[in-house]
């Protein structure tokens, strides 16, 4: 079954909540920000929203993703766009893990890809063989347990930062909305049995602590609410029940 991620749509504030609109625009504002270089890679391009913005800023970018439907929803929003914006991406449907070219880029983003991989290595290491010497990686993550599907990794700081490691040099990870946000930077040679530093291992706790409580504190505001409008329905029911009672 495809995903069908309509992340151009939410882009947009053509579907879905205005809080997933603003949390969607977030994250992609984010991922442009931290592109470096010229030649962008987007893998999981899915709509192609990311790839059209960078085009408009100058970026040269290729766009991937494994499904018809997304690629062809992507090259009609790239038909509406000027032709300076049009001759700066192209958009290919492929398995990235598959694809043998010899191109190397500057920025590779893998916004929200890397929990749909049950074996992520598989594609960390074609990520890594694409990207220039100390080229950055940008990844986008959704922070914690979604009930999707097809998610086959549920991300915090620690276990993402070490899912990276052996390939990677984790320079930032950040959260914004319900998305956990990381750059890196491409080792020279893989390492593939390293061992986070006491300090990194400090920092990523740390990063889980502020927004774990922030999350415990959200769900009790959520609950005291609930607990209120239950409370509130009980008592109409009561009304209603001894209005009818001396009606009858």
């Amino acid at each position: 079954m495809a995903n069908h991620d309509r992340v151009s749509e939410r882009y947009y504030g053509e579907i879905n909540s205005e809080e997933s609109h603003e949390a969607t625009r977030t994250r992609i504002h984010w991922m442009c920000r931290e592109a470096t270089g010229k030649r962008i890679l987007d893998v999981g391009c899915s709509q192609g929203i990311t790839s059209i913005l960078l085009a408009r800023e100058g970026f040269r970018v290729t766009g991937v993703d494994l499904e018809e439907e997304s690629i062809r929803y992507a090259q009609g929003e790239l038909a509406k766009e000027s032709k300076p914006v049009r001759n700066n991406v192209e958009f290919r449907m492929l398995d990235i893990t598959q694809w043998k070219v010899k191109t190397l880029f500057d920025t590779v983003l893998l916004g929200e890809v890397l929990e749909h991989f049950a074996h992520p290595e598989t594609l960390l290491i074609q990520i890594h063989r694409l990207l220039q010497e100390e080229g950055t990686l940008i990844v986008t993550v959704p922070y914690g347990y979604h009930p999707f599907y097809d998610h086959k990794q549920t991300f915090y700081a620690g276990n993402l930062a070490m899912c990276l490691m052996p390939y990677f040099e984790v320079l930032k990870l950040e959260v914004h909305h319900k998305y956990l946000c990381c750059v890196a930077r491409k080792r020279r040679k893989t390492q593939l049995h390293m061992s986070p530093t006491l300090k990194q291992v400090t920092e990523w706790m740390q990063l889980d602590h502020v927004h774990f409580a922030e999350v415990e504190q959200n769900h009790l505001r959520l609950m005291k609410l609930r607990k209120k409008a239950l409370d509130q329905a009980v008592e109409q029911v009561k009304r209603l029940r001894r209005q009818e009672n001396v009606e009858g």
